[in-house]
């Protein structure tokens, strides 16, 4: 084939879904205190909840150089290219430490990309690549195929306490306006490449009603794919979904565990929706 596809656990892709569009994952590193932990691999979901429970709050690092050069070498005998696509450079150095793996490994023809997103808004970015990419179609198709992609996603998240977030620094928000904000349920979406809160409500209802309006709204009357977000909200997950299903002309549903990645910084209770528009 002529491109390998690499991807970051910030995605949020189920493990089924990268095996099965050939998608390398590099896992986010979980850190607690001196411990670290790699996403989706070294914890179950049971151990990380435990984890976020308690102290030193858990935090979150990108992968190394080093974690990306060995994902990018166990793929060289297979494909001419890689593309390497990665969860918003304004708020991770995922894409600086991509840039330099690639720069030790001048040998090999490897495109690192910033996606502008995270969760499945990232991996519906990467099931594209991937898919024009097992096509047997050319680097620069599937670099195209991205391009395309990013300006069809979109990802909506209501969370029940921007605890988390204000301790991470991963929303781009005043002290003073986090503190306005902590006691309500706010939704937060992608613009910019920044994490932001779009929205305010007062209780977990409404937030979940403002997602369902908000992914309709982006939608309009388009196809597209689905992927539910959750964090430790299965049920509302399930339920998130069934009411986008009544609303939206879906092509394909998704309901997926948003990853240690994310919640360590929206904790349990983040529930959400990313989309994909279908090319008309």
């Amino acid at each position: 084939m002529a491109c390998g596809i690499v991807v970051d656990s910030s995605a949020s892709l189920p493990s089924w879904l990268a095996e099965k569009y050939g998608i390398t994952v590099v896992p986010v590193t979980i850190q607690q205190g001196t411990r670290t932990y790699r996403d989706g691999r070294d914890l179950t979901t049971e151990q990380f909840y435990d984890l976020l429970s308690k102290e030193p709050p858990l935090k979150t690092s990108q992968p190394s150089p080093g974690d990306f050069i060995g994902a990018y070498k166990a793929l060289k005998a297979k494909f001419h290219s890689i593309v390497s696509i990665h969860v918003t450079a304004k708020a991770s150095g995922t894409c600086q430490s991509a840039l330099l793996a690639k720069a030790a490994l001048p040998d090999m023809d490897i495109e690192v990309l910033d996606s502008g997103t995270t969760s499945m808004a990232l991996g519906f970015i990467a099931v594209a690549a991937a898919c024009t990419a097992g096509l047997g179609k050319t680097k620069q198709e599937v670099l195209q195929a991205v391009e395309n992609a990013k300006k069809r996603v979109h990802v909506y998240m209501a969370i029940s306490t921007l605890t988390q977030l204000r301790r991470s620094g991963k929303i781009g928000l005043g002290q003073s306006l986090i503190g306005s904000l902590l006691s309500v349920k706010p939704v937060l979406t992608m613009r910019e490449g920044m994490l932001e809160v779009c929205d305010r409500v007062r209780t977990y209802p409404r937030a979940f009603e403002r997602v369902v309006e908000l992914i309709s709204d982006a939608a309009g009357e388009s196809t597209v794919k689905l992927a539910v977000i959750y964090s430790k909200t299965r049920g509302e997950a399930l339920r998130l979904a069934g009411a986008l299903q009544a609303r939206l002309k879906c092509s394909e549903v998704l309901t997926c565990d948003i990853g240690a990645a994310l919640a360590v910084h929206g904790g349990p209770g983040m529930i959400g929706a990313a989309i994909m528009k279908e090319e008309a």
